[in-house]
């Protein structure tokens, strides 16, 4: 459990720690590869949030993964451009409820750059980024005696 006080700090700095889907680059489960792997290269992306068309989120997607599937099914770079990316996403990376609380999702992002957030039915709300929450640790680590007195006992 994180210290109240510093819970306080780090909820105060990460007021927007969702970044909107509005302001990400998200695929479509029947975006074909090519489109996808053109984006993703083009655009320096790693992994990318991968939704249905009623926003529903279905996991992400990277090159390792486009790579890995066409490995395993043998498939000619031909034949994997015209594939549609269902097939290929991944669900390995963890998400969150939009209400889940810091100790979640520090736990979470230990392994993962970003955490997909997702409503209770699936909807996708957005990300949050290691970043993000690096960002708060840092000012915690240098701002947080500008408003509390830290005492040992």
């Amino acid at each position: 459990m994180i210290v109240k006080e510093f819970e306080a700090f780090l909820e105060e700095q990460l007021a927007h720690k969702v970044t909107p889907a509005e302001q990400l680059a998200i695929f479509i489960d029947s975006h074909n590869v090519d489109h996808v792997m053109l984006l993703l290269a083009n655009n320096g992306l790693s992994r990318v949030p991968v939704i249905t068309k009623d926003k529903i989120y279905v996991g992400t997607i990277s090159m390792s993964d486009i790579i890995a599937y066409q490995h395993e099914h043998e498939l000619s770079d031909r034949e994997l451009a015209l594939k549609d990316i269902s097939e290929m996403t991944s669900d390995r990376i963890p998400t969150v409820d939009e209400k889940a609380d810091l100790t979640e999702i520090m736990h979470k992002l230990v392994d993962a750059s970003f955490l997909p957030v997702v409503k209770e039915n699936g909807l996708f709300v957005g990300i949050i980024t290691r970043k993000s929450i690096l960002k708060a640790l840092n000012s915690l680590l240098h701002d947080f005696s500008n408003d509390y007195s830290i005492e040992k006992k």
